[in-house]
């Protein structure tokens, strides 16, 4: 009978609910789960905003090398002697005097400097979306011991660093270099590296051990992958056979690999995907015209599934330069002068308009302003000794033609 009592004094107590110590106990474990569960989300959200950082510079980078390509040979040089930083994060910091360390081992080359006629500038910002970005740009001499003399090659290098990374502690600054030899004609492949590497590598022999899961599955791998645009480019156009492709499998059963075709019958290597570096450089079909590129994505068991064709233009036909550049107005007020010029319509399949370049005192030229119309005006300084125009077209692919004749106006020129 005791026992019996002893049985219903318990199913009494447990009918009265939580006590105020188990209540304070589960909110503790509540509160644990959510800092844990925003903790994982903020660290998911910087990894994703350091993805597209690196994609970005990524293709910043290529875009850069690809228009340094199209630059004449012997232009193709630093308007100015980059300065050695003492910042390990400043690439500047792998200068030495007139020497630059392209790949970090302590091996430097003579940087190239043309101040007359170097085309290439040393620092560049470029906006991508959100991202700011900083392109530096290197131009080295390189000594082929198989060739007669010193300065053999030209070696370009572009590193891209994030102005604002989103993962501070993480690889900020993507690589890109090419040698180029008279003519512009590349005999070296363009390398994309950053410290933790931007360009999946090939898959490594033997073939690693399938993993995650894995067991059951027979399907390949989900996804899709983008074509990026070239250069200077509108979307779905490029100047470049050289294309960056940003990769986006997914599959549970690892690894996921992928190989490239442009005719969906003979594929390229094979790459492994690392979804913290997803893009790649992948060469299209020679040929104005528009290029298709498919992509087999391949998981951990060898189930594959093929995606595509995705395609893009390939424009390598530089516009018809424009008629003759003429001075429509000059006038000054103050210490200003303002200039007017007209030129006539260029021609080209995917012309977009006109770039007005300016020198100041035989400076490099600099693109001041860019119009579909044939008109354009400038406002500078009139007691400049010497300032001259001349004007380009552009297409979408970023082609530009032959520049005009020039326009030049010398100090104090009001008329």
């Amino acid at each position: 009978m005791n026992t019996i009592r002893a049985l219903r004094r318990r199913l009494g107590r447990d009918e009265e609910g939580f006590t105020l110590v188990e209540l304070m106990g589960s909110l503790t474990l509540l509160a644990f789960g959510f800092i844990a569960l925003a903790t994982a989300s903020s660290t998911g959200s910087r990894l994703l905003a350091q993805g597209k950082q690196r994609q970005a510079a990524t293709e910043v980078a290529s875009r850069q090398v690809e228009h340094i390509r199209n630059i004449p040979y012997d232009n193709v040089a630093l308007s100015s002697t980059p300065a050695h930083s003492a910042d390990p994060d400043n690439p500047d910091y792998w200068v030495s005097g007139d020497g630059y360390d392209h790949d970090e081992n302590a091996t430097y080359e003579t940087l190239v400097t043309d101040t007359s006629d170097g085309h290439i500038e040393h620092v560049e910002d470029v906006t991508v979306g959100s991202t700011l970005l900083r392109a530096y740009h290197y131009v080295t001499w390189v000594d082929d011991p198989d060739v007669t003399g010193t300065e053999d090659y030209k070696r370009v290098t572009v590193v891209v660093k994030y102005l604002a990374p989103a993962n501070l502690g993480r690889p900020q600054t993507v690589r890109a270099s090419t040698l180029l030899t008279t003519g512009t004609v590349s005999i070296g492949g363009t390398a994309m590296t950053s410290q933790a590497g931007t360009v999946p590598l090939p898959s490594p022999s033997p073939a690693p051990v399938p993993s995650g899961t894995c067991s059951g599955d027979t399907t390949g791998p989900t996804g899709t992958f983008t074509i990026l645009s070239g250069t200077g480019a509108d979307e779905g156009f490029t100047a470049s056979t050289t294309v960056t492709l940003s990769l986006a499998p997914s599959d549970a059963c690892l690894p996921i690999t992928v190989k490239l075709s442009n005719n969906n019958v003979s594929y390229g290597d094979s790459v492994t995907y690392d979804p913290n570096n997803p893009t790649t450089t992948w060469t299209i079909a020679s040929g104005d015209g528009q290029k298709s590129v498919w992509a087999k994505f391949v998981d951990g068991l060898g189930n594959t599934r093929t995606v595509g064709p995705k395609t893009i233009t390939l424009d390598q036909t530089r516009p018809v330069m424009p008629l003759g550049l003429n001075v429509a107005s000059v006038s000054c007020s103050g210490s200003n002068r303002t200039v007017s010029l007209t030129w006539g319509a260029a021609s080209d399949t995917n012309l977009v308009g006109y770039r007005l370049y300016r020198s100041i005192d035989s400076e490099p030229w600099t693109i001041v302003k860019v119009t579909a119309s044939f008109t354009a005006s400038d406002t500078h300084i009139k007691t400049l000794d010497s300032v001259r125009f001349r004007v380009v077209a552009y297409d979408k692919a970023g082609n530009e033609s032959d520049p005009t004749q020039e326009q030049a106006f010398a100090k104090n020129q009001c008329s």
